[in-house]
């Protein structure tokens, strides 16, 4: 019961991969995760099929959070990479169309 508990605390830190990590890292480490911790549960309720159902019913699982994992982390380093960088107005913008702003030049009035 302490090992399920533990496996469990565990799978909720979820921590970026590697650099040269595979596109699908965390169903891999999903469905490594809850194949053992169904097979711990299944042999504690059942102790002659139960580990071998519970494993394959865990590795299902957690393999289908990692899946949901890995698609998170995709998009979000898909969504990284379109953002761009804003360097501001181009050189001669204030040279063409007057001074700049006052809020550029002076301190804050607080």
């Amino acid at each position: 019961m302490v090992l399920t508990a533990v496996l469990g605390l565990m799978t909720a830190c979820a921590t970026p991969p590697p650099r040269g990590a595979p596109p699908n890292y965390h169903t891999t480490g999903g469905a490594l995760m809850g194949a053992a911790a169904g097979a711990a549960i299944g042999h504690a309720i059942d102790p002659t099929g139960g580990a071998l159902t519970g494993a394959l019913g865990g590795a299902l699982i957690g393999g289908a959070v990692g899946n949901q994992m890995d698609y998170q982390e995709q998009r979000i380093r898909r969504l990284r990479r379109q953002r761009a960088y804003d360097p501001g107005p181009p050189p001669d913008y204030y040279r063409r169309y007057g001074r700049s702003p006052a809020y550029y030049d002076d301190p804050p009035p607080y």
